[in-house]
């Protein structure tokens, strides 16, 4: 089997190591395993230009090592394929690598993915865009943009820069007004936050939220209702606790498609971590067992 593999050199994890070392760790596990292998080491601008010439490539299967903006991307791209697509997690969060309980280790991910098997999972998408973990709307796009604006101007960390960002958007807390259609009528809501999740999340601890399950065929639909930024403060707090899905301020549905009805003729929302601006009405829908991956055995 021939397998192409590209690797974002610019991703957190392979900034303070030898790419050599890197490179030949992952080429090894799968020459071990009989695999021939395609490699390529590229700037962060040309990932998305390699992977789609890869995916035209005579390469059975893809595997990219990024974060979540590079794995993006690279679903967006291979869908059409239906070849399989494997992640080394390299990022900051790498949901998608953590439910698929890939290890977030550079070494012990390849060999993982080396000796693993292809499963199918399902897809989310919004006006047509495809996402693998969560589509978030309302004050959180803001939280973004702040931080990479903190960062450049003083070269804070991500988590530094996050906090900072936070505490500036939560000051001056912006409301979305919108009205959400599952197919039972129109409901208004007008909330801080709007999170449309590609399956449902699990009870757990901590900020990072995971998913026992990908392919159960439905988007996970989460609401604040409270309008102010000491509500936000305690879900938060919540999150941390393990007792977020208890809050008595958030509204949680289970759904197979949704859309979102805006007065403003373009919504702002962040996308798998990357920043999208799409046309109102937005309608979600999930795509069961679309997308072909990569997983441990």
């Amino acid at each position: 089997m021939k397998v192409g593999i590209i690797l974002n050199q610019q991703a957190g994890s392979l900034v303070d190591r030898p790419l050599d070392g890197a490179r030949q760790a992952i080429r090894a596990a799968f020459e071990r395993r009989g695999a021939e292998v395609d490699l390529h080491t590229v700037d962060g601008a040309q990932c998305t230009e390699t992977i789609q010439r890869v995916l035209e490539s005579d390469a059975e299967m893809v595997v990219v090592g990024g974060g979540d903006g590079t794995l993006h991307s690279a679903v967006k791209l291979a869908l059409p394929t239906e070849k399989p697509l494997g992640v080394i997690p390299l990022g900051t969060l790498n949901l998608l690598a953590r439910d698929l309980h890939i290890p977030l280790e550079l070494e012990a991910a390849a060999e993982a993915l080396a000796a693993g098997r292809v499963r199918v999972i399902d897809v989310a998408e919004v006006n047509g865009e495809p996402y693998t973990n969560s589509s978030i709307l309302g004050f959180y796009p803001q939280v973004v943009q702040e931080r990479e604006r903190q960062r450049k101007l003083h070269r804070l960390l991500k988590w530094p820069g996050a906090a900072l960002a936070l505490a500036k958007t939560l000051y001056k807390l912006p409301l979305l007004d919108v009205r959400l259609d599952w197919g039972e009528g129109p409901k208004r809501m007008r909330t801080p936050i709007l999170v449309v999740s590609n399956n449902i999340y699990d009870d757990g601890f901590g900020l990072v939220l995971t998913r026992q399950s990908l392919d159960a065929g439905k988007l996970g639909v989460y609401v604040a209702r409270e309008r102010n930024a000491f509500a936000m403060l305690r879900l938060m707090g919540r999150l941390v606790a393990g007792s977020w899905k208890q809050d008595e301020a958030l509204d949680t549905y289970a759904v197979t498609s949704l859309t979102v009805h805006s007065r403003r003729h373009r919504v702002k929302m962040v996308n798998d971590g990357e920043i999208r601006k799409l046309h109102a009405p937005l309608h979600y829908r999930i795509r069961p067992g679309a997308l072909r991956v990569l997983a441990p055995g």
